[in-house]
């Protein structure tokens, strides 16, 4: 199994591309700590994780506060003895063009989807480099690197995401710590399910992707296994697109058909 024995956490485990990776990992022999604000949804991925065989642990936290992120770190680390990688992936998504945006929902998705990155990476990254070894998984998007209109200040987190991974990967690498970015691009998750639920959105979506659909949680999981494990050893500051092809075709949805004309909020973990 590639993370045998393994200690990682996940942060947005509780559902969509984050419970998919706990899964996954569990069943590649590693222990998983479920960092998530939603308690109810993450207590089911820790009962998904146990039925592979494996322990889990639920903490409950806000990822862009800098107290709950080395909470998290403790944590974990008290339950488990060590960690040895940690996925981050919690976000949170309020659709905007940019001349309506709110400074409010600017920050909620900045400190969310960016600071909050920065934070858990950070507070695990310490625990990982005192014993010299690693692995930091940032889940970014297509659109880090393609302008998702409408999105409000999401593609601006998710650039974000690739270079922090760089970053991280260029400071930390040296001293056995990898980091590196995956970049999934149209996936459908229980929490777009309301975009997708518009069948129009939906054929949307899918015909911006070369390969003529959707991708899997699961998919995206297979993708952040891969980089947490021995398998990606001389894998550091590096970008893995895991979107069937979207980035090259260049096609972009108008604003409208992009995130479902609505203006709710999305989490997108």
């Amino acid at each position: 199994m590639m993370l045998d024995g393994r200690k990682i956490i996940v942060t947005g485990g509780a559902s969509g591309i984050g419970r998919a990776t706990c899964v996954l990992a569990a069943r590649e022999g590693a222990d998983v700590a479920i960092g998530d604000i939603d308690r109810d949804m993450a207590e089911e991925t820790a009962a998904l994780v146990r039925a592979e065989g494996r322990e889990a642990l639920v903490v409950e936290l806000d990822t862009s506060k800098a107290a709950d992120a080395r909470r998290l770190a403790d944590e974990t680390a008290a339950a488990f003895g060590t960690i040895d990688g940690i996925v981050c992936c919690a976000m949170k998504l309020k659709p905007a063009k940019l001349e309506e945006l709110s400074e409010a929902d600017w920050d909620m998705v900045i400190d969310i989807g960016l600071k909050g990155y920065f934070l858990c990476a950070q507070a695990a990254g310490r625990v990982m480099l005192e014993k010299g070894s690693g692995s930091i998984v940032f889940v970014s998007s297509i659109g880090g690197v393609q302008a998702y209109n409408g999105a409000g200040a999401y593609s601006i987190a998710k650039a974000g995401n690739v270079m922090l991974g760089n970053l991280f990967g260029v400071e930390w690498g040296g001293r056995g710590v990898r980091a590196n970015t995956v970049l999934p691009g149209q996936v459908h998750t229980p929490m777009t399910d309301p975009m997708f639920s518009d069948p129009e959105v939906a054929a949307g979506r899918a015909a911006v992707v070369p390969m003529g659909r959707v991708g899997l949680p699961e998919e995206i999981a297979e993708a952040c296994v891969f980089l947490l494990s021995d398998r990606a050893s001389y894998v550091n500051a590096a970008m893995l697109k895991v979107d069937g092809g979207q980035a090259e075709s260049k096609m972009i949805h108008t604003p409208g058909r992009s995130w479902g004309g609505s203006k709710m909020d999305y989490d997108a973990g």
